[in-house]
């Protein structure tokens, strides 16, 4: 039975709402279909780019030479059409057409695009689900980041040339200095030189220059000073020059380092700021070095440099800002983020992460606490490789990606977003990620809304042909209607449960020529169904969700009758006005016939239920009544001898019923081992007709056997075989009338031996045919049952035949025509070597001594007559009720047998036969289980406890007084 279909969603306006930009394309790259957000993010209209060619839309920019955005989305498409895989694209630099009162302009844009197939019902790829993200911010603000390191690089470097041109300069005086000769004038032009060289020199760098005698004067400054504060340099103390210039919160720490400089002849080193000509303060950094005089060693000058790198300072401050920003966001935002430093082994590849920073969402959505210096491999020691390789590719490539995956270490799923972060040549990762373990159905929800949409953008004719290849591939018959009832579409399932020929409906008024008999077992069964009843007309005045079985006349020829469940709902318009209906037809035809079966198999239980207490209830009767004479005590022996042999018939025909129960039960479980070996058929039919002899003359029935001259030898067990031809003669002999006829024959064909029983009998109907070999299967009784029988002959005679490897078939005519039942067994082509030897039972012996016999059994009456028989045997009987009892007496008693049933209430027969075994004075008695258990299981378990023999209740007389004899005359 299946679920009723429910109204499908308006999958155009899932499309639409979803808030990331989708573009969907046909296998030629033309626009099928776009949602809202990819309109916004592209700044396009629907109706002027669906249809039209997707790079006639979106072409490359004609202003960037380097362009590549259309040749790497060509590529990409194309891998999803040629390979079916969806494929996900590194960032890519794709610049989007804008239109503009001057013309058309491109806006740079930066996208991160992800290409998925669509399949058709043959499984190729008929559409391409373009999904992008605008990471036009994110990549413009790594650029301003990169160009501001880069600017903070070269002003350094600009700083430590001015310093080396400072060190060459200093060098270049001390060569002069040490290089003096007596010629002083010629010194002196070339120190005039050299300090003209080093002016020129200081004067060029755009740092300020500056020197201080070793007195703490300062002495020289070159042109940048001036240009920078707009004061004329002038020898004075740095004390005065540091008040006059320098911000006074920067005064104090500029004095105690120079300070700290001059007491110790250390460089001199600090950041401060320094008031421009126009007014405002700007950040720099100052060096000195000391000049020590190379006869003295003392500090005779101090070279030094004020470079400004107040746009650095104020960079530095507004990355101090932004990290703030960014630490704040980092710890508020609902999705995790991380900060992963990749481990590569000696090869090269990445075998593990270790964490550098979380924030309180990441901790909560991975479940991993205190992860920050942990690697995963610590944390989760079966986490996947393939998030090692792609958090490797990003961290080695620096091309972003974005996927979803599944931890499975952590049993959760992710949809996360890599980045890899420059930091000095140990590059990091960024992970921006959410857990979407209970998304995944929502998405999937998503998806299937995503491929509708491909279909709700096509022409209604092309949707039409779309929906029609589903409904032609669905199991059941569906059929969409309108408002009237007139049929839209109906299915290739539907038109099997109606035939070809059906007319069809131009509305509701026509559902007259279709033929419908309500089938729901309630006050309307069998009635005809008017054309306002049909669950479409129903479905149409406003009825939800109903649910029919109805049965239906097929328009083939000649017509098919089916039971069908017919389920349907309604189509509404977006004002929930019913505009039609879809009704499924589902054939339960088996399903009904298999409940069919199901209640007769049911019934048939039943009525074996009440066979089986009318057959045991039968000899119950004669037994009471023989139980009733014993009791008055008045009957003399030859009435007594009447009595007990009315019991023994009665009691051999119950012990019969229960035989074949335990029978069928064995055989229908698999218990029975069958005792195989090679046979001669014949025989076997011999021994049957041996068996059901009796039978056949106290009948009258003339009885033909027929068997072929060539040998038809079969592997099997004998006993059972014989049990099948006998049961198949027994039941010919009861079911057919005093004075008719039956036939036993054999036939051989190839390498099958067929043995037919048929009869002159009552005959079988179709219906009892079909489940003759069913157990409780019986045919029509007489009120007083004469035949007798549980119905399980024919069940148990099938199984047997079927482990023997044959199969066994039944045919009548009908009522009063006979039947005649066939089983087919596989055939031996040789004879067996030698004839089968017979068993024979053992003479008997003659009478022997008088035996002790202790009876333990807790019903006193069975107990008692069992006591009875013994003695009756010849032998004493010592009968008790209690096991602990029991034990006691042996000690003083030592009988030769013990008869002990097994459920006793104070100690079970198993525990008192191990007890008895362990005394010495009877470990070698004979010891006997009695119980109702008759199963070859419990045989064996009565023997493992130690037990001789195993008795089922009740117990067969003859076979106890064989066991006492052989006791009795055993020396």
């Amino acid at each position: 039975m299946q679920t009723p279909p429910v109204a499908p969603p308006d999958y155009q306006a899932l499309f639409d709402a979803a808030p990331t930009p989708y573009l969907v394309v046909t296998a030629t790259l033309h626009i099928a279909a776009v949602n809202q957000a990819y309109l916004q993010a592209t700044r396009t209209v629907r109706d002027e780019i669906v249809g039209r060619y997707l790079f006639d839309v979106f072409p490359d920019n004609p202003g960037d030479p380097a362009a590549s955005g259309v040749a790497n989305l060509q590529a990409s498409l194309r891998r999803v059409l040629q390979n079916g895989c969806a494929d996900t694209m590194a960032v890519q630099k794709y610049d989007i057409p804008v239109a503009t009162p001057d013309g058309v302009r491109f806006e740079e844009r930066y996208w991160s695009p992800v290409n998925t197939p669509v399949f058709d019902a043959a499984g190729a790829v008929s559409h391409i689900i373009h999904r992008v993200e605008d990471v036009t911010a994110y990549v413009r603000e790594s650029a301003r980041n990169a160009s501001m390191a880069s600017t903070i690089d070269a002003q350094a470097l600009e700083i430590g040339l001015a310093n080396r041109r400072l060190r060459e300069a200093n060098e270049e005086l001390e060569r002069r200095v040490a290089a003096r000769t007596d010629a002083q004038r010629q010194t002196e032009e070339r120190l005039r030189d050299s300090e003209l060289r080093f002016r020129l020199m200081a004067d060029s760098i755009p740092q300020i220059v500056w020197m201080v005698d070793g007195a703490g004067q300062g002495i020289y400054f070159n042109r940048q000073w001036l240009a920078y504060t707009g004061v004329q340099p002038a020898t004075a103390a740095p004390e005065r020059i540091s008040a006059e210039f320098v911000h006074p919160d920067d005064h104090a720490a500029t004095m105690e380092a120079w300070q700290d400089a001059m007491q110790t002849g250390q460089g001199f080193h600090v950041e401060h700021r320094i008031r421009s000509a126009a007014g405002d303060y700007r950040w720099f950094l100052v060096r000195a070095e000391p000049y020590r005089d190379p006869g003295s060693g003392d500090v005779s000058l101090w070279f030094g440099t004020s470079t400004d790198v107040h746009d650095r300072k104020m960079a530095e401050a507004a990355l101090r800002k932004s990290e703030q920003r960014y630490r704040s966001l980092f710890d508020s935002i609902d999705e995790g983020f991380c900060i992963i430093r990749i481990v590569f082994d000696e090869h090269g590849q990445p075998v593990d992460y270790v964490f550098c920073d979380t924030n309180p969402s990441s901790r909560e959505q991975t479940g991993l606490a205190d992860a920050v210096g942990k690697s995963m491999r610590e944390l989760a020691p079966d986490h996947e490789a393939h998030w090692f390789d792609i958090y490797g590719q990003v961290a080695r490539t620096g091309v972003p990606l974005r996927f979803e995956n599944q931890a499975r270490a952590l049993n959760r799923w992710f949809d996360v977003f890599a980045f890899r972060i420059e930091e000095d040549d140990d590059p990091k990762v960024a992970l921006l990620f959410k857990d979407i373990t209970g998304q995944k159905r929502m998405t999937e929800t998503l998806r299937r809304s995503e491929c509708a949409a491909i279909e709700s953008a096509r022409q209604a004719e092309a949707e039409r042909q779309r929906l029609d290849a589903l409904l032609q591939a669905a199991p059941v018959g569906i059929v969409v209607s309108d408002a009237n009832g007139a049929i839209l579409l109906a299915n290739a399932a539907h038109r099997h449960l109606w035939g070809e020929r059906n007319p069809g409906a131009a509305g509701v008024e026509q559902f007259g020529a279709w033929k419908g008999w309500w089938a729901d077992h309630s006050g309307r069964h069998g009635r005809p169904l008017a054309p306002r009843e049909w669950t479409t007309a129903r479905i149409l005045d406003g009825e939800e969700n109903p649910r029919d079985l109805v049965a239906i006349e097929s328009f083939d020829v000649p017509p098919v009758r089916r039971t069908v469940l017919i389920t349907g709902a309604p189509v509404r318009d977006s004002q929930g006005a019913i505009v039609g209906a879809v009704v499924a037809q589902m054939d339960i035809s088996d399903r009904i016939k298999a409940e069919d079966a199901l209640r007769q198999a049911d019934r048939r239980k039943d009525e074996f239920l009440a066979m089986l207490a009318h057959e045991l209830r039968n000899p119950l009767a004669p037994i009471a009544a023989a139980a009733d004479l014993l009791a008055l005590g008045k009957a003399d022996e030859a009435r007594n001898r009447l009595t007990s042999g009315i019991i023994a018939r009665q009691v051999r025909h119950m012990t019969g019923l229960v035989d074949d129960l335990l029978d069928v039960s064995r055989v229908t479980r698999g218990l029975v081992k069958l005792d195989k070996s090679r046979l001669d058929a014949k025989k076997v039919l011999a021994d049957a007709v041996e068996q059901v002899r009796p039978l056949i003359e106290a009948r009258r029935h003339a009885l033909t056997v027929r068997v072929p001259p060539e040998p038809a030898f079969v592997m099997g067990d004998a006993k059972r075989l014989v049990q099948v031809v006998s049961n198949l003669l027994n039941n010919a002999a009861k079911y057919t009338p005093e004075g008719g006829a039956i036939a036993l024959g054999m036939t051989v064909d190839g390498g099958r031996i067929e043995i037919a029983v048929s009869d002159s009998g009552i005959g079988l109907t179709p219906e009892f045919q079909a489940h003759a070999f069913e157990l409780f299967t019986q045919a029509a009784r007489t009120s007083d049952r004469s035949q007798g029988g549980l119905g399980i002959g024919l069940a148990l005679v099938r199984s047997l035949v079927e482990l023997h490897g044959g199969r066994i078939a039944v045919h009548s005519d009908g009522i009063g025509k006979g039947s005649r039942f066939a089983v087919q067994l596989p055939r031996l082509e040789e004879a067996a070597p030698g004839a089968n030897a017979e068993a024979h039972p053992a003479a008997p012996r003659g009478a022997g001594r008088t035996l002790k016999v202790m009876v333990v059994d807790d019903n006193a009456d069975a107990a008692q007559m069992l006591g009875v028989v013994v003695e009756a045997l010849g032998h004493q009987a010592i009968v008790l009720h209690h096991a602990h009892r029991a034990i006691e007496r042996s000690r003083v008693e030592q009988p030769d047998i013990y008869l002990l049933d097994i459920g006793l209430p104070d100690m079970d027969g198993y525990q008192l036969a191990q007890r008895l075994r362990s005394q010495p004075e009877t470990a070698r008695a004979t010891l006997i289980a009695v119980t109702g258990y008759g199963q070859e299981q419990d045989r064996l378990a009565a023997l493992r406890a130690g037990f001789d023999q195993h008795f089922a209740k009740p117990i067969d007389s003859a076979r106890l007084a064989a066991v006492l004899a052989e006791s009795a005359t055993a020396p």
